[in-house]
């Protein structure tokens, strides 16, 4: 089972193939920004910022943005792709970003279900006083992952296929869940065509399944605030046995 650093340094550009990201950021966007305007957000540090978007979209609403990742390979690539914008691009763990960049800010994010990618109660633990470290007082903080209670209860272990066109020939991708074990795997399946002829590669790696009691306690004990849990970026109210999504929002007191 690879770490997830080699789980994304595998997909590399295959990242942003995968996700359309015009729509996500049209569903997340109202969201964030209402979130951000009402606690008087100016500074925002995207974790786990992957190839970027998200950073981006930040910059272009005219906040000071910080994006960190783990991943070399995906920071590569968003400094590629937005080396032009005024981001800071920094390599950091969770646990350990405060001890990189050394400053405090308005927002902290952590999105995309990065998350589950933390395995341990301690390395929770350490991750979630990292992000309070991060916060100014007043600051906000916002985690969002599946909620995997209600995917194991509808038994929900496929996502795809996803169909993506190349100049080459043609991508699918598929994503696999197993559930059955704790902490679960968590696989993309990728088929490429070419002419008459398909190959298939694999990137897995693990997830737990942190539950909306876990998440809250870890925020508390860590000395912020939990404000709200959200089940969508539409603002519905969290519902465990039923919601797609689990975004916490927290906040470090004033």
């Amino acid at each position: 089972m690879t770490s997830s650093d080699d789980f994304y340094n595998q997909l590399g550009g295959d990242y942003d193939t995968i996700i359309d990201w015009e729509d996500r950021l049209a569903r997340e966007g109202p969201f964030l920004r209402r979130l951000f305007g009402e606690h008087g957000v100016h500074s925002v540090l995207d974790t786990a910022c992957g190839t970027g978007e998200h950073a981006a979209a930040f910059s272009s609403w005219g906040y000071e943005v910080v994006g960190c990742d783990i991943s070399e390979e995906m920071l590569a690539t968003c400094r590629r792709k937005y080396g032009d914008r005024d981001i800071a691009w920094a390599q950091g763990a969770f646990g350990s970003t405060y001890s990189r960049l050394g400053r405090s800010f308005d927002g902290v994010t952590c999105l995309g279900n990065s998350f589950p990618h933390v395995l341990t109660d301690d390395d929770a633990r350490l991750a979630m006083e990292d992000f309070a470290r991060l916060l100014r007082p007043g600051g906000i903080l916002v985690v969002q992952q599946l909620n995997y209670r209600a995917m194991a209860l509808r038994g929900e272990r496929f996502w795809g296929p996803q169909r993506r066109p190349t100049p080459d020939g043609e991508l699918l991708f598929v994503r696999i869940f197993d559930l059955g074990r704790s902490p679960l795997r968590f696989t993309i399946l990728k088929l490429a065509r070419s002419g008459d002829s398909w190959s298939l590669s694999a990137a897995e790696t693990e997830h737990r399944a942190w539950t909306t009691e876990e998440m809250t306690a870890l925020a508390s004990a860590a000395g912020l605030t939990p404000i709200e849990q959200y089940g969508a970026f539409d603002g519905r109210p969290f519902d465990a046995r039923s919601s797609d999504q689990m975004i916490l929002v927290a906040q470090r007191p004033r």
